[in-house]
């Protein structure tokens, strides 16, 4: 497992860019994730006052990144009686795109996020570790980058910086 996971961590090489609307990249994640949303009993909520939002980015990488954030959440809300994951995008004050993924679980205490993108690092019992670090390299790639605010015990956001 180890081998396959620092392989697939080397693979990707040169981003294939493309211009994509971030309506159309929440729609995917939205259509991929729900049914493990409905099992679960967690709302994920998209919010996006402008949908012409666009990226110049790889749409497959993205999502990938997208995708390990909101089963990052799932994890975080799971036993949440209210659990919450929301999507959000906007243009900030030097027009840069941003999408933040955000969730009402249980935060993580500030020893944890240090360490949070370092390779194989994982605090889940099944975790390979590789999620975060790769998300880091896609953003990387993208020339933007990644950033958590997180509050133990109320939640965390992920700010992916185009």
């Amino acid at each position: 497992k180890f081998a396959e996971t620092y392989r697939n961590l080397n693979k990707i090489t040169k981003p294939n860019l493309k211009k994509i609307y971030v309506r159309d990249l929440f729609e995917s994640i939205n259509q991929l994730m729900q049914p493990t949303l409905d099992q679960k009993n967690i709302a994920l909520q998209i919010v996006l006052k402008d949908t012409g939002i666009t990226l110049e980015s790889d749409t497959n990488l993205i999502e990938q990144v997208l995708i390990n954030l909101v089963v990052n959440s799932i994890e975080a809300v799971k036993d949440k009686p209210d659990a919450k994951i929301i999507l959000s995008a906007y243009i900030d004050s030097n027009n840069k795109t941003v999408i933040n993924v955000t969730d009402n679980g249980t935060g993580m205490p500030a020893e944890v996020i240090d360490k949070i993108f370092i390779p194989f690092f994982s605090t889940k019992k099944t975790g390979s570790g590789i999620g975060l670090s790769l998300s880091k390299q896609i953003m990387m790639m993208h020339r933007g980058n990644i950033q958590i605010h997180c509050v133990e015990g109320a939640g965390t956001s992920f700010m992916l910086q185009f």
